[in-house]
């Protein structure tokens, strides 16, 4: 039940040991379905993860780190960096419990944030962050947890260790902890609460398979399997639809599902052998990776109305976490120098959060876990003075136009046309707060494309058309 090998495959009925070549102690709090086998790909040969908990601790795998800081003074940490254009969102480092890592898995619409956290002793714990602090939840008497799930009410659902030394799923309500039950088995694990209070997660039976359940009113209902020996539930939305991953027969490989009038439905996949679902909004969309057909390669996915769609990548392997009511889709992806990075998707193409940030930040963004539903608020993971840290992005058209203005000014342009300029950006910059931009944007681009390669260069033209275009996607301009 606990690690030997940090290498070994192991094909058991139970669920396995090492996903991500993390550490005992983090993968102790997220064991899920066994390995894949190794991807013939131009990463780093590992199973992509089968749930957000299982991804936002898996660090040692990871070669941002090594690359960012082995060979590196902390000095040259900006030279890893991604060359921000136009910065739309601010960072705000949630920080730590004391330790050198943290994650954050889930936000709600009061913007309180949810995940792990470790203290200075090593040990991880599940945190709450609010009015900028980060509270210390506690375990179920055990040593270590983490939080994955929050619902506007401000109840808590995650895992823990209990006071025999088994991880049980958890509710955190009005500062009391309470255990989630198992199937008789020995560990549950809780990943998701909506509205109704409805909790979703895994839990073991007695014969040491794990099934997805549904918790309610303190009643446990086994949700069953795609016809394997495993499932688990990552997810549940407001009307109470599921979504998870499945062994399937006869060869135990696994695929998205969702739960929805009583039934558990294959997703499928592009055609590979395995699929993952990790979230879904309101509506039904489902966000998460299935392999590709022929090969071990795993991209983001989006399912929707019965079609599943490739979301694309920053040039490697991606994993789609979450979907918002809007349909904005925030995941991770690797790029074409193999480092992860976090991504949005806002109705166009993918695009690196690195290059909506402040370039002199200092951070570099590697997970993005969950964006709220107006698009606001992105968390997630990143590195930032060498260690890993949970973040918040908070959208911020505002600074972006300003970076615009600047940009502007920094071209020495004829004084016509950079008053031309300057002046329809002031009046988007006004427009934010009346909701008028997305007009002025549109006049700016037309004289942009207008004064190409005469008052304006070519490159000069499209750093601000860039620029100007991605501050209408955060802006969700028509």
């Amino acid at each position: 039940m606990f690690c030997s090998s940090v290498s070994r495959r192991v094909i058991l009925p139970m669920t396995t040991c090492v996903l991500f070549f993390a550490s005992c102690s983090q993968n102790r709090l997220e064991r899920a379905a066994p390995t894949a086998p190794s991807a013939s790909s131009s990463q780093e040969q590992y199973a992509p993860a089968t749930s957000p908990i299982e991804a936002a601790l898996a660090t040692n795998r990871l070669s941002n780190l090594e690359k960012s800081f082995s060979a590196k003074a902390p000095s040259q940490q900006q030279a890893v960096a991604s060359t921000a254009s136009t910065p739309i969102y601010s960072v705000t480092d949630l920080g730590t419990l004391g330790g050198v890592f943290s994650a954050a898995l889930d936000i709600n619409a009061a913007g309180q944030i949810v995940g792990g956290a470790r203290l200075a002793n090593g040990v991880l714990h599940p945190f709450l962050y609010e009015n900028g602090q980060m509270i210390d939840l506690g375990t179920l008497g055990g040593n270590e947890g983490i939080a994955s799930g929050i619902n506007d009410a401000g109840d808590i659902v995650g895992q823990a260790d209990n006071a025999q030394g088994f991880r049980r799923g958890f509710l955190w309500r009005n500062g009391v902890m309470t255990e989630i039950p198992t199937f008789g088995g020995t560990e549950s694990r809780a990943g998701s609460i909506n509205a109704a209070g409805q909790i979703v997660g895994r839990a073991r039976l007695a014969d040491n398979y794990e099934h997805a359940f549904l918790y309610e009113n303190e009643i446990m209902r086994d949700l069953s399997t795609l016809n394997g020996t495993t499932s688990w539930a990552n997810s549940i939305n407001a009307s109470g639809q599921i979504v998870g991953g499945s062994h399937t027969l006869p060869n135990q490989d696994w695929h998205a599902f969702i739960y929805d009038n009583n039934a558990m439905t294959d997703l499928g996949t592009f055609g590979g052998l395995r699929s993952v679902a990790f979230n879904l909004n309101d509506v039904g969309q489902v966000a998460g990776w299935s392999y590709l057909t022929g090969a071990q390669v795993f991209r983001a996915a989006l399912w929707s109305n019965g079609v599943i769609t490739d979301l694309g990548t920053l040039g490697g392997e991606s994993i789609a976490y979450d979907i918002n009511n809007v349909g904005q889709v925030v995941g991770h992806s690797f790029t074409v120098d193999n480092r992860q990075h976090a991504f949005l998707i806002n109705n166009g193409p993918m695009l690196d959060l690195n290059d909506l940030i402040p370039a002199d930040s200092g951070w570099e963004l590697d997970i993005a876990s969950e964006i709220s539903h107006d698009g606001k608020k992105i968390i997630g993971r990143g590195i930032i003075n060498g260690q890993y840290h949970a973040f918040l992005l908070t959208l911020d058209p505002a600074q972006a136009i300003d970076s615009l203005i600047d940009l502007v000014y920094s071209f020495n342009l004829d004084q016509g046309i950079e008053n031309s300029l300057i002046k329809k950006l002031q009046h988007a910059l006004d427009g934010v707060a009346t909701g008028e931009a997305c007009n002025d944007l549109v006049a700016f681009l037309n004289e942009v494309n207008a004064q190409a390669g005469k008052k304006l260069t070519l490159e000069q033209a499209q750093q601000l058309i860039d620029g100007a275009n991605q501050i209408r996607t955060a802006l969700d301009c028509p």
